[in-house]
């Protein structure tokens, strides 16, 4: 009676303890889930590509790309031509603004975890670099808030 009752305590136990399904992966995460309507405007649109979406917003597109690199490797060539270091959510960004006839174009990498990186390129109709820049930084904080744990 005694061991049919550890028997049965083990298969109880072992059901209330069976594997919760993993949370998906950094991998297997889909960038077009991960900006939204409200994030930069009216989402107009979206494009998947490979590891990258393509939003078209009100008066901006963005490129989003997931990228498995070291973040120092992805931001020396950002740094090098005139970008700068930033912090999203405690999460280390670099960021390179150009302005080429009126179309503000930054680029930026932010660090989700280690090799994990969230790359954007944002396209609007401006002069004004910092502005692009801090539309830049808020839809790198969206996608991090949205990325899986």
């Amino acid at each position: 009676m005694i061991r049919y009752l550890g028997l049965v305590a083990l298969v109880a136990l072992t059901a209330c303890t069976a594997e919760q399904p993993a949370p998906p992966k950094f991998e297997d995460t889909d960038p077009c889930t991960l900006l939204a309507s409200g994030d930069a405007g009216n989402l107009k649109g979206a494009a998947k590509g490979e590891r990258a979406c393509d939003f078209t917003f009100d008066s901006l597109t963005v490129r989003l790309t997931l990228r498995t690199e070291k973040f120092a490797d992805a931001s020396h060539p950002l740094l090098s031509d005139g970008g700068y270091g930033a912090v999203v959510n405690d999460h280390p960004m670099t960021r390179r603004c150009t302005d080429e006839s009126g179309t503000v174009t930054c680029e930026g990498v932010v660090e989700a975890r280690d090799g994990q990186l969230i790359g954007l390129k944002v396209v609007q109709r401006s002069h004004d670099l910092n502005v692009v820049g801090q539309v830049t930084q808020g839809l790198a904080a969206k996608a991090l808030e949205r990325l899986p744990k």
